[in-house]
């Protein structure tokens, strides 16, 4: 059993195939192998169960070390404060990567090391369900859970031939389950002529033909006939848009996962299609992300009461004290059926009002407009928006800001001083705020920056948002419009990130098609008597940057006039350093400013063998680690066949009825003799069998004898004799057997049992004719 739920877990893997790419399977393999040989073995000594657990974490905890902090550890292999340290850290660092990553997630070395961990605790609860208490149907729950995850992430359908590697997986160990308990009662003999035996067959399989259909025929129909059954909560949970209602605020969680999953999937599915009276539509903004905290960028709780509904005439945002002007933008818009709810409207910025079916609200800083209940799929509604373009002129002409609330200058006092030496190196010669956030955006679309949906990960020990503006330079459109927003902070302008769609592609006269490669980011930057203005710091082409985007005509004028350009940093230059040295527990471990993928960061090591603190070793090893565990896995299946066999035998003997038991402990000894090399004869009797295998060894020869006369009393006695003490006989006697046999036919019978084959069983000769 042990190895029948080790091969039921290793063929779930492929469910997270998916979502993960590389070497990210090898560690789990590996530790899940060492586990169940740990379980394997120590159940042969028919010792109390209790500690197999205990056993396997030790095992694991064992082969971690050596296998992702050799480098801190005594002698690459026992454990010390440092090396636990480099372990806390790759975790964390593997929590960082799948958190800010889209799927597929390279595997980096905290990935793998999470993959294994987990695994590891799913093995030796699998083991325990299915080997001590017998209950491998609850396994299943593990699969399902395994199962979830990819649905959940991608919201995607599974790969068939994943699904059916799990499905065989389990059906195998409820096999392997039925077939111990089966051989627990003995050597089974059939009563029933052969065509009852076919009859039976038909029978059953046309119980598990019913079943199949019936479970088929309720996946189809029962989601149609209950609506609720196809809510996409979990989805929206993992896209990070799920609303969560505590009295009346309201919180959406990290907008840039659902970002970064539509970008690193490369798709071209449609989102929605408008119409729209403009010749050149603006964005389209679901979110607006106000608050910085160091790591994340995110909105501020926002209110669903009464006074907040979205109905009639909208407030006016933030900067206007006038009313709207009369000539507005007309967009009806269509959320594609296939998408996911959303909860969150695109519309084009500023909206003066806006029908749609259902209870929305918005929120009056930030203009977003929301639901608290579940919107429809394909939702239809129209917007009417201002089209408000100010020109250079007017956003030169504006002072310093004084009528904005909020935060909107906060940073956390821990940011990188490069970045902030940085932002007055760019912004020397800007005198206005107008002046300085050109002269910002100047700095991304110089043709320094490189737009990549795979930008390389800072080394670690290196602030990732200065890595990126002064050394990298390659990021998408979330590390541009956070590194933007942070730089205009600093330069005393208000700044927020706003998350949605571009305009995306005109099809045919006044409609348009929005995709998923349109997920966009961008900064807003806010000037007095003007309002919020988007700003491109995103590189906007089709071969070189994001295709879609474009750059606003009052900030694409080059710098401001009276402003000359500054000397900056070269590219791959070295970083200023800062005042103090940080340590990596000191600094952010996420953050949208960061220059980390929408899909992966760099491969990072799985042992630390260098003295400089780093990670960043060679992952080489792993394909060749996982041909040699599969390869070892391979050449011990056969011994762990026989040992599960023998063990299957063994255990079921005590307590067993006298004529299974004495069958099961002569088959075990007729085995264990084949597997030696020795020749069986069905013709000899149990005594003389017994007679031609004794040695000079008494106790051997006393065993059996006993176990002779307890197969032929099972045979031919009217009331067999009691099976008492057959388990120890059977130990003695295969003792003897093996102990008088040569040293190469022992490691035969070990590492190839010739009784396995079932054409090697000894059949009776064939009658004469």
């Amino acid at each position: 059993m042990p190895l029948a739920t080790l091969v039921c877990l290793l063929l779930a893997m492929p469910l997270l195939s998916s979502l993960l790419r590389g070497p990210w399977w090898v560690p789990a393999v590996v530790l899940m192998v060492a586990v169940t040989a740990v379980s394997a073995l120590y159940r042969l000594t028919s010792w109390n169960l209790l500690p197999v657990p205990l056993l396997q974490l030790l095992a694991a905890a064992v082969l971690i070390t050596p296998m992702f902090a050799a480098g801190d550890a005594l002698a690459g292999v026992v454990p010390t404060a440092d090396s636990i340290a480099h372990l806390a850290r790759t975790l964390q660092q593997g929590l960082n990567t799948i958190d800010t990553n889209a799927p597929p997630v390279a595997a980096s070395a905290g990935v793998p090391l999470i993959i294994g961990v987990v695994f590891v605790v799913f093995m030796i609860t699998a083991d325990f369900l299915a080997v001590t208490a017998r209950c491998p149907g609850m396994v299943g729950g593990l699969l399902l859970a395994l199962l979830a995850v990819p649905l959940v992430v991608e919201g995607e359908t599974l790969a068939w031939g994943a699904m059916a590697a799990a499905a065989a997986g389990f059906l195998g160990l409820l096999a392997a389950d039925m077939w111990v308990r089966g051989r627990e009662w003995g050597m089974f003999v059939p009563y029933e002529g052969p065509e009852a035996r076919v009859l039976g067959g038909l029978r059953r399989f046309a119980v598990t033909a019913v079943a199949v259909t019936a479970a088929i025929l309720l996946a189809l129909s029962l989601p149609a006939a209950v609506p609720s059954l196809r809510s996409d909560v979990f989805n929206d949970l993992a896209d990070g848009t799920y609303i969560r209602t505590g009295g009346e605020d309201i919180t959406t969680p990290h907008p840039f996962v659902s970002l970064r999953r539509d970008l690193g999937s490369l798709s071209d599915r449609t989102v929605l299609t408008y119409r729209s009276t403009s010749d050149d539509p603006d964005y389209l903004r679901m979110f607006a992300l106000d608050e910085f905290d160091g790591v994340n960028w995110t909105m501020t709780p926002v209110n669903a009461s009464d006074d907040n509904e979205a109905s009639g005439e909208l407030p006016l945002p933030a900067g206007w004290s006038e009313p709207a002007p009369e000539e507005t933008v007309t967009t009806q818009i269509s959320m594609d059926s296939d998408s996911p709810r959303v909860d969150f409207l695109p519309m084009p910025y500023w909206a003066s009002s806006v029908e749609v079916p259902g209870q929305w609200y918005i929120d009056p800083a930030s203009h977003m407009v929301f639901t608290t209940s579940s919107p429809t799929t394909g939702l239809n509604f129209t917007v009417e928006s201002v089209e408000h373009q100010p020109s250079g002129d007017e956003l030169a002409a504006a002072g310093n800001p004084r009528s904005l609330g909020g935060g909107h200058l906060d940073l956390p006092d821990d940011l990188d001083p490069a970045v902030e030496q940085l932002t007055e190196q760019v912004t020397a010669n800007a005198d206005t705020p107008y002046e300085r956030s050109v002269a910002i955006q100047e700095y991304f679309t110089d043709g320094s920056f490189t737009y990549d949906l795979s930008p390389p990960s800072a080394p670690e020990g290196v602030d990732p948002l200065a890595h990126f503006l002064l050394t990298d330079q390659v990021g998408y459109c979330e590390q541009f419009a956070g590194a933007m927003a942070v730089m205009a902070r600093q330069a005393d302008v208000p700044s927020r990130v706003a998350v949605g769609y571009t305009a995306g592609e005109n099809i045919e006269g006044d409609r348009w098609s929005v995709t998923v490669g349109d997920a966009h980011a961008w900064p807003e930057l806010y000037f007095e008597d003007v309002g919020w203005v988007r700003f491109e710091p995103t590189p906007a082409s089709s071969d070189a940057g994001q295709g879609s985007a474009t750059v606003p005509e009052y900030s694409s004028g080059g710098r401001a006039p009276g402003t000359d350009p500054v000397e900056l940093p070269e590219p791959g230059a070295e970083e200023p350093a800062p005042p103090e040295p940080s340590t990596p527990a000191d600094e952010p471990s996420e953050s949208p400013r960061e220059s980390e993928s929408p899909e992966d960061e760099a491969s990072a090591p799985m042992a630390d063998g260098g003295d400089d603190g780093t990670s960043d070793t060679d992952l080489s090893w792993l394909p060749a680690a996982g041909a040699v565990a599969g390869g070892l896995l391979l050449l011990s299946l056969p011994a762990l066949a026989r040992v599960l066999v023998r063990w299957t035998r063994t255990s079921g003997l005590p307590g067993a009825a006298p004529v299974a038991g004495a069958h099961t402990a002569w088959r075990e000894l007729r085995d264990t003799w084949l597997d030696l090399g020795g020749v069986w004869d069905l013709a000899e009797s149990p005594r003389a069998t017994a007679e031609r295998l004794a040695g000079h060894d008494a106790r051997t020869r006393a065993a059996l004898w006993r176990l002779a006369l307890a197969e032929e009393s099972a045979r031919y006695a009217p009331a067999p004799a009691d099976g008492t003490g057959l388990r120890e006989d059977l130990l003695t006697a295969r003792a003897g057997l093996m102990s008088a046999a040569s040293r190469g036919a022992r490691l035969r019978a070990v590492l190839l049992p010739r009784s396995l084959p079932p054409w090697a069983a000894p059949r009776p000769a064939p009658a004469p004719a």
